[in-house]
């Protein structure tokens, strides 16, 4: 397995979390907020499967343009996996004809921009060579993290959450856990606003995997861009050597 993180800046170079999506193996996507602007129209358009979090519009943003896109006339199209309250947000407010064009109506069933297939917190599915289950997170919206297996290792991906009570026992339930993607989107002293945003500090980064194995590989994801600099500081205080703040550069792979 390897991922890749899609943070879109114009400078090349910034560190700064904009958005937060990724791509696993070229072929797989969670969140959208990068992925209408990787690379090139081919890149895109090898991303067969896209997995949405929760329909907040830094995680949906990307996935009109990202449709149209790739959009051809042919019976092929990427698979959009998501819960049933994101989806019928998406088709509510979005796919409406006035944010955005409604694309099941314009494409009908012979050559369809996507297809949805409705997700059910905990019940696994397959996708290419994963066995991926659907998480709750602590969110203000409906918001699924999840989990990817494979014969290599195991990997959770958690963001836009606040500290969840499930997080220990599905922490212990994947069979050699190699990789958690983790909010940690506000510094300690804004703990009020993560409180009322359901995101997490630092500090409640650290409570979280004080039990987590130090093999096991943290990565932070979803830090405000306003805040970088300062929850990296508090990050690195944690003085934690399995904790990494998300880099762009990095491939992820296990």
């Amino acid at each position: 397995m390897k991922i890749r993180l899609l943070m879109p800046s114009v400078e090349p170079k910034s560190r700064l979390q904009f958005t937060v999506s990724v791509l696993i193996d070229e072929h797989i996507a969670i969140d959208t907020g990068g992925l209408p602007y990787l690379g090139d129209i081919d890149s895109q358009r090898a991303v067969d499967h896209v997995l949405l979090t929760h329909s907040h519009i830094d995680h949906i943003g990307g996935l009109p343009l990202f449709l149209d896109n790739i959009y051809a006339p042919t019976p092929e199209c990427p698979t959009v996996y998501t819960g049933e309250a994101t989806w019928n947000c998406l088709e509510s407010h979005l796919f409406n004809d006035k944010v955005w064009p409604d694309l099941e109506r314009i494409a009908g069933d012979e050559f369809p921009f996507y297809r949805k297939q409705i997700l059910d917190p905990h019940r696994p599915i397959t996708i290419a060579d994963y066995r991926v289950t659907p998480i709750p997170l602590e969110h203000i919206v409906p918001t699924l993290g999840y989990v990817f297996e494979t014969e290599t290792g195991g990997a959770l991906f958690a963001w836009d959450t606040a500290p969840f009570l499930e997080f220990e026992k599905i922490v212990q339930s994947i069979p050699n856990l190699k990789i958690i993607f983790l909010d940690a989107s506000f510094p300690n002293q804004m703990q009020w606003l993560a409180e009322k945003s359901l995101h997490t500090t630092p500090g409640q980064f650290q409570r979280q995997i004080e039990h987590i194995a130090p093999d096991v590989r943290i990565v932070a994801v979803h830090l405000k861009p306003g805040f970088h600099d300062q929850v990296c500081e508090e990050l690195k205080a944690l003085g934690l050597s399995n904790v990494e703040v998300a880099c762009r550069e990095t491939v992820y792979e296990i």
